[in-house]
């Protein structure tokens, strides 16, 4: 399994999603409580210098408008800092990975086409 590459998180000086964002920022505790969760949500595991998160940090952010107008949680989990965590927890092998979760079911989303509007499918169809 390879969630890194050497040197990547040199190339990326930013993290995504910044703190003007709709995309919330989750720990451990919060990633673990949207996982057991009874209410829709998604969460993106990211590292910020992994070029295929940063090709989807606009459409992920209209996501998180769209979806939390309607009450659904839009969420982000660095996962290059804790690569044990999001494999072990969230099945995670390469980033970005997204996953949706509903009355504690979790769903990964095996399309590499990350429109609002797929998105928004995938999410809604959980």
């Amino acid at each position: 399994m390879v969630l890194h590459v050497a040197g990547a998180e040199k190339t990326f000086d930013r993290d995504l999603w910044d703190s003007d964002s709709k995309v919330v920022t989750l720990d451990q505790e919060g990633a673990l409580a949207l996982k057991s969760g009874d209410d829709a949500s998604v969460m993106v595991t990211y590292a910020p210098w992994c070029q295929f998160c940063q090709a989807m940090e606009d459409e992920y952010e209209k996501l998180a408008a769209k979806l939390g107008a309607k009450g659904i949680t839009v969420a982000k989990y660095r996962g290059d800092e804790d690569r044990d965590f999001v494999s072990a927890e969230f099945d995670v092998k390469s980033f970005p990975t997204i996953t949706a979760f509903k009355g504690g079911k979790m769903t990964k989303y095996d399309s590499e086409e990350r429109s609002v509007e797929k998105l928004t499918e995938f999410v809604e169809s959980v």
